[in-house]
């Protein structure tokens, strides 16, 4: 059953590994329709240049690491893409306590958890090489 659970965690986080790296281009070559999806109005190039810097190299980051982290099945390279997402999640957490939040505000969240609790999961679980 443990192998089974570790497969399993291993598929899911190449599977976000493979969503993020098309978030990540989404954000360097269609950055308008990108940026606009997540709430942001970009007009001027710093805006774009700062969307495409930020954005687009938080997710590929966060791709590279997943997919070579669950490809050789090396959990230790998991802790950077975990402090990226937990900075986000707590992010959306002073958001709402500081504006407030919305219909939409908590499915981010969820998602943030379920990428978390993975991270968490394989690094207790994989065989350390």
């Amino acid at each position: 059953m443990q192998n089974i659970m570790i497969l399993v965690s291993r598929g899911l986080l190449i599977a976000i590994g493979i969503l993020f790296s098309f978030i990540a281009f989404g954000f360097l070559f269609t950055t308008q329709k990108a940026a606009a999806s997540v709430g942001l109005n970009i007009s001027t190039i710093d805006g774009f240049a700062t969307v495409r810097a930020d954005m687009a190299g938080y997710f590929a980051v966060s791709a590279a690491l997943l997919l070579y982290s669950s490809f050789l099945r090396k959990s230790q390279y998991l802790w950077p893409v975990f402090l990226l997402i937990a900075a986000a999640f707590l992010g959306r957490v002073i958001t709402i306590f500081a504006n407030g939040y919305d219909n939409e505000s908590f499915m981010p969240m969820g998602i943030e958890i379920v990428i978390m609790a993975s991270i968490i999961f394989a690094q207790k679980n994989w065989k350390k090489i």
